[in-house]
């Protein structure tokens, strides 16, 4: 897509790439597709209190899941072929790696030298580090699977392993997801704290503070040894979800002088200029947030900066509003709690909290069991109570965030929502309604 801008812009394009040409983001709209279906099942209980009476026997059919899904894929990839070709931009496949500063090489054969290099690789995911992890699949091998599996032990307590976690659950899987220490530590903590209270009302069984130190293969599938002394036999798959290193290997870095960080990134300024002059990264192997739209939006700056006269314009990195696909989803943007208090100090920062029942669960008889969503307001009182922290989870709440961030971004105080008349009945209105200060 940067490159497809930068045509605009009058420039000639060539772009190497390998096997996952053109895959923008693939396992965003893969995981969101799952995220749906899993979403489906999770509810059918419900469904029946909606009049509904043939929706308990609602059946998942695997194979014709993976098949849509991976249909939909392809004709997504085919229109990101179809900007490639309507630009008139060279697509080169194959893997390139740099010969020197400014020369990069493609599958051992044709060289090439450009006024600009542009590296946006991205990253890969980890191994896992323990005997026998060669029996493991990563997200690439969880997108794989031709059939659900039954049993599932889940290695990584971040937001891909819980994301992938909680639709195998939802699916029908009997998942256990093995942490090293908490369950989403990028949360703020009343936010994993709700998480937590959701996941034991739905029966998803997880182990903090646990490692895998062994994985076996037997004739019944796998036996995965805990740290905690426990053994997990019978086991179908074991996902290694623990991190994505920049994925650096392979090209040819050694032979220029672009520099790495000390967790294995591409050094970039604030311009995204890497150690080497005219040659640029953007996206996850420079250690950015891992967000497909903060990979794209740098792209657009760089190539407006550099084809469209403006020399100062840069990625702003404050503020991005993130979303994570687990059951239910978690909306966040700004500081955590404790993350403003060390900025501001503690006694210049407020929190306003909400709790609710999103109206989708009115007809749940049983109170108990009805799942609550939470809104949290972090604001600095010495700002007029500006925000700088917004953090949600519940049904509906990856939709709800876009809005408010834009509020946010522009420097909305919490008075600016409390001025703002509620849309009613929604779960949205809780924005504008959170309770008083806490």
């Amino acid at each position: 897509m940067d490159s497809c801008q930068a045509r605009h812009q009058g420039r000639h394009h060539c772009v190497p790439s390998s096997w996952r040409n053109l895959r923008q983001c693939w396992m965003c709209p893969k995981e969101n597709i799952m995220f749906n279906a899993a979403s489906f099942l999770e509810n059918r209980e419900l469904y029946e209190g909606y009049g509904l009476s043939a929706a308990s026997e609602l059946k998942l059919d695997f194979p014709t899941l993976k098949k849509n899904r991976d249909a939909y894929i392809e004709w997504l990839n085919g229109i990101y072929g179809g900007m490639i070709a309507n630009n008139s931009m060279t697509l080169i496949k194959g893997w390139a790696k740099f010969v020197d500063n400014h020369t990069v090489e493609v599958d051992g054969k044709d060289r090439y030298t450009a006024d600009h290099i542009l590296i946006a690789v991205g990253s890969r995911p980890d191994k896992g580090g323990f005997e026998g992890d060669e029996y493991c699949i990563d997200s690439d091998g969880f997108f794989a699977l031709e059939d659900l599996p039954k049993k599932v032990i889940v290695y990584g307590g971040g937001y891909i392993g819980t994301e992938l976690g909680q639709i195998l659950h939802a699916l029908g899987t009997k998942v256990i997801q093995v942490v090293r220490s908490e369950i989403l530590r990028i949360a703020d903590d009343d936010i994993r704290e709700q998480l937590y209270k959701l996941m034991d009302l739905s029966g998803y069984e997880y182990r903090k503070k646990t490692t895998i130190v062994k994985v076996e293969k037997t004739d019944s599938g796998l036996r995965v040894h805990l740290s905690d002394g426990t053994i997990e036999e019978d086991v179908d798959e074991c996902i290694v979800a623990t991190g994505r290193p920049a994925n650096v290997e392979g090209l040819g870095l050694e032979n220029t002088d672009i520099e790495l960080t000390k967790k294995g990134h591409i050094k970039v300024d604030e311009f995204n200029v890497t150690t080497v002059p005219n040659v640029y990264a953007v996206g996850d192997v420079t250690g950015a947030a891992e967000l497909t739209p903060v990979a794209i939006k740098t792209g657009r700056t760089l190539v407006e900066r550099l084809f469209n006269n403006r020399p100062d314009l840069r990625m702003d990195h404050d503020l991005i509003p993130t979303v994570i696909f687990s059951h239910p989803p978690i909306g966040m943007i700004g500081l955590t709690e404790s993350q403003a208090k060390e900025k501001y100090g503690e006694e210049n920062i407020a929190t306003y909290k909400s709790t609710y029942v999103n109206m989708f669960y009115s007809l749940i008889q049983d109170r108990e069991k009805k799942p609550k969503n939470m809104i949290k307001y972090i604001v600095n009182k010495q700002e007029d109570e500006k925000i700088v922290g917004l953090h949600l989870i519940g049904k509906d709440c990856d939709e709800m965030l876009q809005g408010a961030a834009i509020a946010i971004k522009m420097g909305a105080t919490k008075k600016d929502f409390d001025r703002t008349v509620a849309i009613h009945p929604t779960g949205s209105e809780e924005l504008v309604l959170a309770d008083p200060y806490v």
